[in-house]
Parts: structure tokens; sequence; C-alpha cells
């Protein structure tokens, strides 16, 4: 399946298209259905020290709306996208009205994720022109206006406010909800919110030597907490940079896109320059001891591989890509899990916080590895 105009064909040796439809249908069937870890009473018998390592209930399975439940609704949607059908919409509709009749929970960054998806839903209109005014009006603000990194609390009412934090999630989370709102219903001032939140990210996050981004920043005691090159954050950034330059590329000044396509590009280099011999990466992308995690990676691959498709990023950085995706099918088991996948990750006081977080089938572990094989379809 090769995109119109690209004729872009690659070595069957790395992908085979029968191989990743099937996968495609396993991945989104357990998607679907996806349940709790079985080792959920071992998570909990961590007490105090559960959050830390990422054990957050609602996070598993689709039954929330939160983030871990929006990530997987933008991969059911790519999915829907690829194949043309409506499998997408024959799912978010009941799933939005479940949710609607449960209660939302607090609004902040993590849970407008599913806005992001759900945004174009007829149904959701209403809901998603108020959610955007809230960004717009209520959201805490950093020093400089940045989007405050607020998340959901203990429970789905509570906030926890991370006062002067913002956090590279940020940029999938919320940004390109603010982007997209922005495009459709033409209002300028969104665009140039979503717009001013991507370049401030990038100002605090961006690490100058390596080309790779922190996990976030304390505009009050002005440092990068640990330091850490956290994989999944990274992949946030590899793949919704691409997504946000296709859509804002009519309302941006040339001199911007230049600037944004090459912090694309940088990253993109320092990525491939740290992959692992597997094709995977590391959960702290520059310590070959951590262990390599699937979701980051799937997100890494896949933004590169649109990121090639769409002449933002070059042709020849494909081929690593691809052997990523290799990886990936590998770590998809005969009922359509996708293994090797960390659980919600804070920002770790220590780097080694990164690699104690567990390990546990998540719907954004399926949803990536969806948007990875289905950018993988159009090399085939």
């Amino acid at each position: 399946m090769a995109e119109e105009g690209t004729g872009r064909q690659m070595d069957n040796s790395l992908i085979n298209k029968a191989e990743i439809t099937g996968k495609l249908d396993k991945v989104t069937e357990k998607l679907l259905r996806l349940a709790r870890p079985d080792n959920e009473a071992e998570m909990q018998s961590l007490g105090g020290d559960a959050e830390r390592r990422g054990y957050f209930a609602r996070d598993f399975g689709m039954d929330e709306w939160d983030w871990p439940q929006g990530v997987g609704l933008y991969g059911l949607q790519k999915l829907g996208r690829l194949f043309g059908d409506d499998r997408y919409r024959e799912y978010a509709k009941p799933w939005m009205e479940r949710q609607l009749k449960l209660g939302l929970p607090s609004r902040n960054i993590n849970t407008t994720a599913p806005l992001l998806s759900l945004m174009e839903l007829a149904e959701a209109e209403e809901l998603s022109l108020d959610w955007v005014n809230w960004l717009m009006q209520d959201l805490p603000r950093t020093k400089e206006q940045g989007y405050q990194h607020v998340t959901t609390g203990a429970v789905k009412q509570e906030l926890t406010l991370h006062e002067q934090e913002i956090w590279i999630d940020t940029l999938f989370m919320a940004i390109l909800f603010t982007a997209k709102m922005g495009v459709k219903y033409d209002n300028a001032g969104w665009r140039e919110t979503s717009l001013h939140q991507l370049l401030l990210h990038i100002k605090y996050l961006y690490d100058k030597k390596t080309g790779l981004f922190f996990h976030g920043w304390h505009f009050e005691e002005r440092h990068n907490f640990s330091e850490a090159f956290w994989c999944r954050g990274n992949g946030w950034f590899a793949l919704g940079l691409p997504e946000y330059l296709d859509l804002m590329r009519p309302y941006i000044s040339d001199g911007v896109f230049i600037y944004l396509q090459q912090v694309l590009q940088a990253q993109a280099e320092a990525l491939l320059a740290c992959q692992s011999g597997d094709g995977l990466w590391h959960t702290l992308l520059d310590d070959q001891d951590s262990y390599t995690e699937t979701s980051g990676s799937a997100a890494i691959a896949a933004g590169i591989l649109h990121g090639s498709r769409k002449g933002l990023l070059p042709e020849s950085y494909a081929e690593p890509a691809l052997r990523a995706i290799r990886a990936v099918l590998g770590r998809i088991d005969d009922e359509g899990t996708v293994l090797g996948v960390s659980g919600g990750t804070p920002i770790g006081v220590r780097k080694e916080d990164y690699k104690e977080i567990l390990i546990a089938p998540m719907a954004y572990g399926q949803a990536m590895a969806l948007v990875a094989l289905g950018e993988a379809l159009y090399y085939c």
C-alpha cells in the first residue's frame, strides 16, 4: 500500500503486508476487549510505592476517560482512516455515551486526550468547544503562559497540579487538540496558542547537546528534573510534531516551519543514533542497561515513517524505522497483546526511577502499535 505519488517500495524481508494486516486485526480486537492485568494484585501490593512504579488503576483497559484511553481512540481512528471504514465511529460513539453517563473526570491535560479523536464526531461538538475554551481560559498556566501539566488526582474528580511544570507529553495530549480545533473552526487564537505552546515546550525541553527531549521542566526551580531522555516522551514528540506540521502548514510562516522541521530532523537523527541492536529503543534512550520499551519505540517508528513519507525527513530514515517495525511485530503475541509496554510514567526524581516502571498491557501500547503498523503499510 503506497501513498499516491510516493512510489516507495521496501524490502519485504523487513515488512510483509499480509503479516502486518493480520497483526493489525489481532491488536485491534485485543484493544477493544483489553482487560486489567493478571498481576494487578502484585502491583497493588506495592503500597505507597505503587504510583512511583507506574500503577494507576484508571490506566488499564478502555473503561475510563483519561489519556491511555484517549490514545487508544486515536489509534482506532488512524486505523479507520487507513482502511476507509467506520470501525472507529462504531466504537467511539457508544464509548463516549457511556462515559458521559458515568460522569467525566476533572478537566486537565491528560483528560483532554480523548477529544483529540472524539472532536471529529458531530455528537462531541458541544463538549469539544466547551473544552477548548476551558483550555484557553481556565487551565492553570506556568510562567510564560505554558500549559501547566495538570493531571487527574487519586480519584477522577480531583487534580494533581504539578505547579509550574511542563511535560513533553502535553504536545500529544493537549496541544494537538488545540491546533485541530483552531483549524476546524478557523480560530486564529486557538491556532496561535497551540504554536506558542509548542515553541515553549521546545524551548525548555529540547537538549541542544543531543537533539533529544527531556521529560519535563520546572519554572520555579529552573531545572529539567533528572534530565532523563525518556523513550515514550520522545515518542510523543516524534509522532506528534509531523502531524502538527501537516495540519498547521497553511498557517505557519516559512521561517517557523523550517525551524520546526529542523528540530524534528535533529531529534530523528539523535533517535536513530541510539536505536538498540534489536531495532527498539531503551526506556532511557541513552542507557543500554534500561529495558527496551515497545510503546515509545512504536511511536518513534511511526513518527519517522510519517515524516519520511511526507517529505519532512530524509527518505533514508525509513529503513531503520522499518527495523523497529520488525521488532514491534515480534512483541505482539498470538492473542494480539502488545508486550513490553511500560506503565504510566511520572517524572523521575532519579533516572533509575524509569527503569523500575511496571510492565503491563496498556491501551496506548496497543494503539501505538496500530499507528506504527499502519504507517508501515505505506511502505509495502
